[in-house]
């Protein structure tokens, strides 16, 4: 199986694509593109991008074909010894799980270029590529075959993973643990530092290989793309979109590094420590699973960790940026609604999960990230600071990756975590699958850290209460103590049916909160042991919250040891 590409026109966004297949057996073969792409959690329609469909075999005879789903072609193959395939795709956004084609660069998400055979995702393919004209670089993760210009994947699984980058981009190169890391990247202004980037670089993949313990890959490939917004991770490289000026001031350079090291850690975390819904794929349909706050979130957790343990940030810095996700959480109505685990089961609908709207629904990304902490602080103080989340991740790769060829489950992953703190984790993992409010100084004194929060007063009204939405009802699941709606008698358990007559959705309830002022008295009609209630509640003052974290004037032995061995700086 072999594809060959080519950009006759490149203004014209369109690619061309040839696809030579032998040794195929049957009178009739399906072939599909997938409706998704490895590291992006959305349905993208790609097949509406193809045109000019046609099949011969290899004596350039015609073979009748019909397209029989939206991602799907039926070529009567008649067993031919050589089917050729040439189609071509329009591609012209400019973003990491889509196509692009320009008069200076191009960029291939291959699941919405590549087609393959059904049931034969598991065979060996190659792809030649024809640059245009004054085009002299290509960039990606994958295999030279042999031939200029030409490369190879072990499988579709491979390829689909496997972006590729082409124009006349600039190619830097470092080398961790004898392993080539190229960073291909458009757009960063000469004065830049070249040395400190891939030093910067360096720092923080020796960083993360240091705590897995090894490199999984024979190479690694950036793919810096200056333009657009948005990264992808994959298992031999990282895309990435961002505004070569984030390079050009402290703030920025710092910033960018952050959003590097995420993309590269989940070369650990998701394509190889993995929920067991993330893979094998099946590229017809949505792959869903509730823990993507710990393949996405624990991935924020250690992309600033890995900052501060390999000497690019300060401790200061990274509890800002933790306490400003705290804020960002908390301050949003949507955390009074949805949990960790709704809010990775909905990723599909909302592009990844960061597309949603954080007055209903909250993001995986910030709220994982405070759960990873949590968890590993957890597990350093019950533990007597011997074991932490890195031993988790560790583990994860070690008997799941490595050990059993295979992803885990929810309850394995719990079961990890409990092992490594030798206690159970209840009370986070509550945290995580419900709207319950979380007592994060408890947390963060296991290091001799104090939080300390200020108020002010914000537009709207405040109630008091954390529900989830099951099979369209809304539930109440706990209520805020000396809250609106515990001085009225709201309980969890409650199903809220109507709010001033509307029917009680989130939106609704969030809604009459934002457009509500302190003293205004609302009906609320209950279902409580599935007997109806009508409650009034008169609302308070809404607030916003401000969070600070600073050292105790005292800590104790284990609460020093565990600051300093959870934030190691440049260890």
């Amino acid at each position: 199986m072999a594809f060959t590409v080519t950009m006759p026109q490149p203004a014209n966004h369109i690619f061309h694509v040839a696809f030579r297949c032998e040794g195929l057996k049957g009178d009739m073969q399906d072939f599909k593109m997938p409706l998704w792409s490895p590291g992006y959690y959305g349905i993208i329609d790609y097949a509406r991008n193809v045109s000019g469909f046609h099949v011969e075999d290899g004596a350039g005879r015609p073979l009748a074909w019909e397209k029989v789903t939206r991602n799907a072609w039926r070529v009567v193959t008649g067993s031919a010894p050589v089917v050729l395939l040439n189609y071509d795709v329009y591609g012209a956004i400019s973003f990491a799980a889509q196509n692009f084609l320009g008069e200076t660069r191009a960029y291939i998400s291959p699941a919405g270029l590549f087609l393959h055979v059904a049931g034969q995702l598991r065979h060996p393919v190659t792809v030649a590529i024809q640059l245009p004209p004054g085009w002299t670089r290509i960039a990606t993760g994958l295999d030279p075959a042999g031939r200029a210009n030409t490369f190879s994947a072990p499988d579709f699984d491979v390829l689909y993973d496997s972006p590729i980058l082409m124009g006349n981009q600039e190619t830097l190169s470092f080398t961790v643990g004898g392993v080539p890391h190229r960073v291909a990247i458009e757009n960063v202004a000469a004065e830049v530092d070249r040395e400190k980037m891939l030093s910067d670089l360096k720092r923080m993949v020796e960083a993360a290989t240091r705590l897995i313990g090894e490199i999984p890959y024979r190479r690694y490939t950036f793919l810096m793309m200056g333009t657009g917004n948005g990264g992808i991770e994959h298992a031999n490289s990282a895309s990435i979109a961002f505004s070569g000026k984030n390079l050009e001031d402290e703030t920025g350079y710092r910033g960018w590094l952050s959003y590097v090291a995420h993309e590269y850690f989940h070369n650990f975390n998701v394509k190889r420590i993995r929920p067991i819904a993330l893979g094998p794929f099946d590229y017809d349909m949505e792959n869903l699973t509730k823990m993507l706050w710990v393949s996405e979130g624990l991935s924020v957790y250690y992309q600033d960790i890995l900052m501060v343990r390999a000497g690019l940030w300060t401790r200061a810095q990274y509890l800002d940026r933790m306490t400003g996700s705290i804020a960002r959480f908390e301050n949003a109505p949507g955390h009074h609604y949805q949990s960790a685990t709704e809010s990775s089961l909905n990723a599909w609908g909302t592009g990844s999960g960061v597309g949603g709207d954080r007055n209903t629904s909250i993001s995986y990304y910030d709220n994982g990230a405070m759960l990873g902490a949590m968890l590993d602080l957890k597990i350093r103080t019950e533990s007597g600071n011997a074991r932490s989340l890195d031993d988790v991740m560790r583990g994860l790769y070690r008997k799941y990756y490595v050990g059993r060829k295979r992803g885990f489950t929810d309850a394995e992953f719990r079961e990890e975590c409990e092992s490594a703190a030798g206690a159970p984790l209840s009370e986070v993992f509550e945290y995580a699958s419900t709207t319950r409010d979380v007592d994060y100084a408890k947390y963060f004194a296991y290091a001799g850290l104090e939080l300390k929060v200020t108020k002010q007063e914000a537009p709207g009204a405040y109630l008091g209460i954390n529900t989830h939405t099951q099979d369209g009802k809304l539930e109440i699941t706990s209520v805020t103590a000396e809250s609106p709606a515990q001085a009225a008698g709201l309980r969890a358990r409650d199903e809220v049916l109507y709010v001033d007559g509307t029917k009680a959705t989130p939106k609704a309830l969030n809604d009459l909160l934002a457009a509500g002022k302190p003293g205004d008295r609302i009906k609320v009609q209950l279902s409580r042991d599935n007997a109806p209630q009508d409650v009034e509640v008169v609302l308070a003052a809404n607030t916003k919250r401000g969070f600070a974290i600073r050292p105790i004037a005292n800590p104790s032995a284990l609460q020093s040891a565990i600051l300093r061995d959870w934030m190691r700086v440049g260890q």
